[in-house]
């Protein structure tokens, strides 16, 4: 049998088989699975969300004029830069919107199956009510900057993979930012897109080799945009969670967290003969 040798911490010669080796090297190295940032997210929302996504479960929206609102909204604002080219912000917006209302149901095409016109028209007709309290907040700083859309990160070291929705690059420094079409808080940002932010920095600084200190979350509907330092201790977490839902795509089921989104989950039948079926062995 062939063997390995491998120079442990105290540096004594210890000897594996092959197999062992590559079990050795996988605990090690923990890359077995890769995980995807939207993965950590669900986890944050509800860790059994993430538990019947994993196991196949399609967790499905219906495409309701509130969803199809922040679909558009997130689009238009990836088009902002473009709107404070002009003159008058305002009027360009505007033609953004309306050049998008004819796209985006071709780029949106598999979220929007079964939509109707006139749940389009009234979501197109909702964002368009407020571009005027857009327009005043928009930065020509940030928007200005050179960025990559939606680029496609991976990596093996971590076992990490995810899409910010902006790479934007300032001098010889990179940061990833990301768009949230949800409510804003009255000062700083939410704890999950702290997270969020994080992990895109991780997936960053491996690819490119360059350390990130900071990223930005922009609040679409308000046309703010808000920076955030990524700190140690947010590092941490993220590889913590990260191992937490690996465990799910083990085949770990977690409990259900007290404060869970039960109300409009579309999981919570399933979930509900999960509990009941664990509670008849423990």
């Amino acid at each position: 049998m062939e063997l390995y040798y491998l120079k442990s911490f105290s540096c004594m010669s210890l000897k594996f088989s092959q197999d062992q080796k590559a079990r050795f090297l996988n605990e090690r190295c923990n890359v077995s699975t890769m995980i995807r940032v939207s993965d950590i997210m669900v986890y944050l929302k509800c860790p059994r969300m993430c538990y019947f996504m994993n196991k196949g479960n399609e967790l499905v929206k219906e495409p309701g004029v509130d969803y199809i609102q922040r679909l558009l909204l997130k689009e238009l604002a990836l088009t902002y830069g473009s709107a404070l080219k002009g003159e008058d912000t305002l009027s360009g917006l505007n033609k953004e919107l309306e050049r998008l209302s004819y796209e985006f149901p071709v780029i949106y095409r598999l979220e929007l199956a079964g939509a109707g016109d006139a749940a389009l028209a009234e979501a197109v007709s909702c964002v368009r009510a407020w571009l005027g309290e857009i327009s005043p907040h928009l930065s020509i700083e940030h928007y200005s900057r050179t960025c990559e859309f939606e680029p496609a990160l991976r990596s093996d070291k971590f076992g990490l993979t995810g899409s910010p929705d902006k790479l934007i690059k300032i001098a010889d420094e990179l940061a990833p930012s990301i768009i949230k079409t949800g409510a804003m808080p009255e000062n700083g940002v939410w704890k999950s897109d702290r997270v969020q932010l994080t992990a895109y920095a991780i997936l960053v600084e491996e690819i490119y080799n360059k350390v990130v200190t900071r990223g930005f979350v922009e609040y679409a509907r308000w046309g703010t945009v808000r920076e955030v330092i990524i700190k140690r201790h947010e590092r941490r977490n993220v590889l913590q969670l990260r191992d937490r839902v690996r465990k799910i795509h083990d085949g770990f089921m977690p409990e259900k967290p007290g404060e869970a989104p039960c109300l409009h989950c579309g999981f919570t039948e399933l979930c509900e003969v999960k509990s009941t079926l664990a509670s008849r062995f423990f």
